[in-house]
């Protein structure tokens, strides 16, 4: 039997992982787990969750997610621009610019 992880896909929070990975395996076939992990302080990552997909039913998730990947891109809020605070120690450019030319 042989592993491969194909992706790592960071969750809501940095302490949850899903991770896809492909086994090829002669005896089973080869097949998609996706695994749930969890951060745990002293132990590291440990897996939560696994749900196994056979041919079959990776065909069938991948023709449902590309039904809702078109209602995804349309419903997900666009992000705003975040309001950048100047560090209080470094003179914005301009004002250095300005104080230069008046010395």
């Amino acid at each position: 039997m042989h592993e491969k992880v194909i992706a790592a896909i960071p969750q809501d929070t940095s302490e949850h992982m899903l991770e896809v990975v492909f086994i090829d395996d002669q005896v089973q076939g080869p097949r998609v787990e996706l695994h749930t992990l969890a951060w745990g302080n002293g132990l590291g990552w440990y897996r939560q969750h696994t749900v196994t997909l056979d041919s079959a039913s990776l065909q069938g998730l991948q023709r449902a997610l590309g039904q809702i990947k078109g209602y995804i891109r349309h419903t997900t809020p666009q992000r705003q621009s975040a309001t950048v605070i100047p560090f209080p120690c470094v003179p914005p450019q301009d004002a250095a610019s300005a104080e230069r030319a008046s010395a």
